[in-house]
């Protein structure tokens, strides 16, 4: 039996009514290319849900990618999961990212990214917040 980690957040992109009429174009394609089926640790298409409604506007400046999943002791390879997350973020047209990560473990840590050059592509972000990486001898023991 091992202990849950939650891992959960949003990303905001560009939107066409930003008059960037390429920014929907790179958000569908990079979320269409993450996998059904990756190696551990999980970033897989499923995990994303992006707003898009030809009806209704329900993205005003910024279009929301929200996510979410429930990992197995992620926090062990959590640098690994930060690299494949931030290699997203390359592909996409936006302009914050935040992920919450919880865990029995190792806490609660929240994670942020903004875009430092708005005006150009590609993107190039900047992080701040928690921990990259947990040691196994940080974690609690129970006995």
């Amino acid at each position: 039996m091992g202990h849950q980690s939650l891992i959960y957040g949003v990303i905001e992109t560009f939107s066409v009514g930003t008059q960037r009429p390429e920014a929907d174009e790179r958000t569908q394609a990079a979320l269409s290319a993450l996998p059904d089926d990756d190696e551990w640790p999980f970033l897989v298409r499923s995990m994303f849900s992006a707003t898009f409604n030809e009806h209704v506007s329900v993205a005003y400046l910024y279009r929301p990618i929200h996510f979410a999943a429930s990992l197995k002791e992620v926090e062990g390879e959590w640098e690994e999961w930060l690299v494949k997350f931030e290699r997203l973020l390359a592909k996409l047209d936006g302009i914050t990212a935040v992920v919450h990560l919880e865990t029995e473990l190792v806490g609660t840590h929240t994670y942020h990214w903004s875009r430092a050059n708005i005006g150009s592509w590609p993107p190039e972000w900047e992080f701040r917040g928690g921990p990259r990486a947990f040691k196994y001898r940080d974690w609690p023991t129970y006995g």
